[in-house]
């Protein structure tokens, strides 16, 4: 059962449709985004920027929206996901997953079992619940209420804004360079949904051994 390839259902189609948009909306926002801090450009370069800013947030606040209307109970359980905390997690912090170790010492270190994320993908998830959902309100109220709201409402949500987009962006490079690394779960979330039995239950042993229905060779379940 060591290398099982049966495939196990991971991310379903609407999570894979929301990841999708949100991965196309965020990265023009990211990138407009610290144009528009550092205004490297003319005054035509950053008002295009300014533009194509403010389509993309809209589109990844109605991706927001969309989804969590159409899949509600899926945000429930990521959220909860997410939030949870053990001693795992500290232990898993402490080793930062066994990847340094393999990455600059090549060698493999103990790592405490995970559930279906591992305490580093719970960490990135809730800084996009969090960060996200500034970013989108916040957004919204300085492109729409700019002259409407108190001069130091503003202050706060322009920092905020700032603030969570750079935290976000940040991010981005380790998640995609470890999304990559990860190819089973990368092909996972960006094509079929499926990883192998093997893969599960090497990253995530907890969420096999909890959550994922046991079968025998032919098929049938165990009972």
């Amino acid at each position: 059962m060591s290398h099982d390839t049966r495939p196990i259902l991971k991310h379903p189609l609407s999570v894979r449709v929301f990841h999708y948009v949100l991965l196309l909306s965020f990265l023009p926002l990211a990138a407009t985004g610290l144009i528009l801090f550092f205004k490297p450009l003319s005054e035509a370069g950053m008002a295009l920027t300014y533009d194509i800013h403010i389509v993309a947030g809209v589109v990844m606040a109605l991706d927001a929206i969309a989804f969590t209307l159409i899949a509600f109970d899926r945000v429930v359980l990521f959220v909860a996901r997410v939030f949870s905390f053990s001693d795992r997690d500290v232990k898993w912090f402490m080793v930062l997953g066994g990847y340094p170790q393999k990455f600059l010492l090549g060698k493999k270190v103990p790592v405490p079992p995970m559930n279906k994320y591992n305490s580093g993908q719970k960490l990135f998830g809730a800084c996009v619940l969090i960060g996200g959902t500034i970013l989108i309100f916040s957004g919204l109220a300085l492109w729409l209420l700019p002259h409407a709201m108190p001069r130091d409402v503003t202050y706060v949500l322009g920092m905020g804004h700032l603030v969570s987009g750079l935290v976000l962006t940040a991010f981005l490079p380790v998640h995609l360079f470890l999304a990559v690394y990860r190819f089973d779960d990368f092909k996972a979330m960006m094509i079929h949904g499926k990883v192998p039995y093997h893969d599960a239950a090497e990253y995530t042993p907890l969420w096999v051994e909890q959550e994922i229905v046991p079968v025998h060779a032919n098929g049938e379940a165990s009972k």
